[in-house]
């Protein structure tokens, strides 16, 4: 009896391709024979291979659809018998990453493609260390000390993982390579696989006497102190990296790295924007109404502010060139200063009669009385 290749597939007649193509991809890892052992579960690889064979391909479908299976007969499609099977369309990259296979589909197959990838020896990892600097550190720069625990090479056997001067030699289960293969023939082929040597741990090197430090593994971990040098402008969030001070690697392959991620610790005066630093400065009101000089804080010392006659409540100053070094560059940001005019709670017998003598010359009160005739009707 013919075989439904719709039915084989799990789709419908109108299917789009991309829903064939997504329905071969489900079965083609729910029954490849490396990951599901079931009896029949070879025959339904084939099944689905060779009906996505025939359905992906857009003439093969259209003869399918008229004739039946009975087309292939004069097509000259062989099916997806062993090796020398259509595989037309298949994606055979996307389909068996999903295994485990993280070389991808030359590695899973290198045997029938001729030839696979030697993989090298594997760099250390990378250290990642919160760094904790005050708010000058981040805006001046600073050296600071970290103590971290590190995989380091074994200074006394210099790696090798061999107590010193005991013979080394190479692996008899890798030849020395340091990956162990693996080779099987399958209906599609011949199927290689390779993988770190058990025996050796991908050095390719056995000897009759570990080292004593390191017990034969080549690394230990090991406490150590590391200088950093913190550039001017840093701020929370930017990260250092010091190369080759992370964990070591394999023997002959390169350390990782030091990711030192800054955290910069606020101040009690100034908030930061990028560059640029702002504060509040507390004003009299005989300064702001009559205008005077001012000393304010900056990050380099006392400055002084001009403030002019009739300043009110809230004006923003602006020193240029007062805030923090941008990182990178030889510029600087903007120190903002906020006047905040202060109302004295507290007055001297003098102090209130001036301020009565003040309040019969002003003109605010007076001015606010018009208010209430712009809202003429509201209150009666």
């Amino acid at each position: 009896m013919a075989k439904d290749y719709y039915e084989i597939l799990g789709v419908r007649k109108n299917a789009s391709q991309e829903d064939i193509r997504r329905a071969y991809k489900k079965l083609a890892k729910q029954f490849h024979p490396d990951v599901n052992r079931e009896k029949d579960a070879e025959q339904k690889f084939k099944d689905a291979q060779h009906a996505y064979s025939v359905l992906s391909d857009g003439a093969k479908r259209r003869n399918y659809d008229q004739f039946g299976s009975e087309a292939e007969r004069f097509s000259g499609a062989s099916g997806a018998q062993g090796f020398g099977g259509n595989f037309s369309g298949a994606d055979f990259e996307d389909i068996f990453g999903g295994f485990g296979f993280s070389g991808g589909f030359s590695d899973l197959f290198g045997g029938a493609f001729g030839g696979s990838r030697r993989r090298g020896p594997q760099g250390g990892e990378d250290i990642a260390v919160r760094l904790n600097i005050s708010f000058e550190e981040a805006a001046f720069g600073a050296e600071k000390q970290l103590e971290i625990d590190a995989i380091q090479e074994c200074e006394y056997c210099e790696g090798s993982g061999a107590k010193p001067g005991t013979k080394v030699e190479g692996c008899d289960n890798c030849n020395g390579s340091g990956i162990e293969r693996q080779t099987r023939r399958t209906f599609i082929g011949v199927i290689s696989t390779q993988s770190t040597c058990r025996k050796c741990r991908g050095s390719g090197q056995m000897f009759s006497s570990p080292c004593p430090v390191c017990s034969g593994n080549g690394k230990v971990h090991k406490h150590k102190k590391i200088k950093v040098n913190v550039p001017a402008g840093v701020n929370t969030g930017n990260s250092l990296r010091l190369k080759g001070q992370g964990n070591a690697g394999e023997r002959g392959a390169s350390k990782g790295d030091l990711i030192a991620v800054i955290y910069a610790e606020p101040h009690e005066v100034f908030r930061r924007d990028g560059a640029d630093i702002f504060m509040e400065a507390p004003i009299s009101f005989p300064e702001a109404a009559l205008g005077s000089e001012v000393e304010v804080p900056t990050l380099k010392g006392k400055a002084k502010l001009k403030i002019p006659s009739g300043t009110q409540s809230g004006t923003i100053f602006r020193m240029h060139g007062k805030g923090i070094k941008k990182l990178g560059e030889a510029s600087y940001g903007d120190e903002f200063v906020k006047a905040i005019i202060k109302t004295p709670e507290k007055l001297s017998k003098k102090q209130r009669e001036l301020l009565e003598k003040l309040s019969e010359e002003d003109e605010t009160a007076k001015s606010r009385k018009g208010f209430f005739g712009k809202l003429k009707g509201m209150f009666e």
